[in-house]
């Protein structure tokens, strides 16, 4: 094994590789995005959003993650990391994030299918951007679940700031609604958070969980039409303490969540 190639499942408590092992050109802090979609347009943002803490990943990771036995794929090698990054576009980001951040997650999901399924991820590109989707088949080829979709950005897109204003708990979502409610965008989201939230509420009308990834951060809408918080959301990057949550960790949780409420809501059926 290279001895720069960590294994797979150490590589799951490092941070994703940044420069000088990546290039990123753009001099750019913030890079505006708008869209030009019809689906997009159409959408509506999203108004506030309940908060969502780290420790609901923390636990999604560590309850489900799967048991490295003998030979298993998780003791394989990481791809050895090229010197030929430059992340200027959305394909950019996408090509290295299927080989540090994809690839890794695929492998620990496949370990833990449900009995008689598989999990196939594709991805798509459209004029309202690319994205990468994991869906839940049975062995017959029939689709059982849209799992979750990871909308890919070009980096300096998605912002912390930019969502703060959003986040809202039990005490003052009534409030925050009024207040969202009289803005012009009918939202307490700002700049490229408002873009980022009517696509992903696009995707949300066959798929509840849907995030975005620029490189640098991770955001996570979770549409759950039947609750009472219906709209949750969580922001993420590795820069600072990160409590020791990555963006694969991140990653693998996210997946798994829709994952087991399928397996739970099939079950309950079953009795």
């Amino acid at each position: 094994m290279n001895p720069l190639s960590p294994e797979i499942v150490r590589a799951f408590d490092e941070k994703l590789p940044d420069e000088p092992l990546v290039m990123i050109p753009s001099n750019e802090t913030y890079r505006h995005i708008r869209s030009t979609a019809s689906s997009t347009l159409e959408a509506d943002p999203v108004a506030v959003y309940f908060e969502e803490t780290i420790d609901l990943y923390h636990n999604l990771f560590d309850r489900n993650f799967p048991r490295i036995g003998h030979a298993s794929p998780l003791s394989a090698g990481m791809p050895v990391m090229e010197q030929t990054h430059i992340l200027e576009t959305e394909a950019d980001v996408l090509r290295l994030a299927t080989l540090q951040l994809i690839h890794p997650v695929n492998i620990a999901l496949q370990q833990i299918c449900p009995p008689g399924t598989r999990i196939f991820r594709r991805t798509e590109t459209s004029t309202s951007g690319t994205n990468v989707e994991w869906s839940l088949y049975d062995t017959r080829g029939h689709l059982l679940s849209r799992l979750a979709i990871l909308e890919i950005k070009s980096t300096n897109v998605i912002h912390k700031d930019d969502f703060k204003r959003a986040a809202v708990d039990e005490t003052n979502f009534q409030s925050k609604m009024v207040r969202a409610m009289d803005t012009e965008s009918s939202s307490l989201l700002k700049r490229n958070a408002i873009w980022l939230s009517k696509q992903a509420q696009k995707y949300s009308r066959h798929c509840p969980y849907v995030a975005v990834f620029d490189w640098d951060a991770m955001f996570i809408f979770s549409f759950l039409s039947q609750s009472h918080k219906p709209v949750r959301g969580f922001y993420f990057d590795e820069y600072g303490r990160t409590e020791g949550m990555t963006f694969r960790r991140l990653l693998f949780a996210f997946v798994i969540r829709p994952l087991r409420s399928y397996e739970a809501t099939r079950l309950h059926r079953r009795h």
